[in-house]
């Protein structure tokens, strides 16, 4: 969980770096939201798998609840 946690962060700062009122300093190491996506995705991925955790089945039921009981909050990009 502390990595999941650390990860959220790093990707949170990248946010507010690229969308946010906190632009990067000089001296700071360029990353992108998509490589702290990719960190974050990794994190989880170990986590899951520590728990025995099928991220295909999670995702699926995730997305099936979406689909339905959340289907009116999104609005859906073709």
């Amino acid at each position: 969980m502390a990595r999941i946690t650390e990860e959220a962060g790093e990707l949170a700062r990248e946010v507010n770096h690229y969308y946010g009122e906190k632009p990067k300093k000089a001296t700071e190491q360029e990353k992108t939201v998509e490589e702290e996506l990719g960190d974050m995705i990794f994190v989880l991925t170990c986590f899951a798998n520590s728990l025995d955790i099928d991220l295909s089945e999670a995702f699926h039921i995730a997305m099936t609840k979406f689909e339905t009981r959340d289907k009116d909050r999104w609005t859906r990009k073709e």
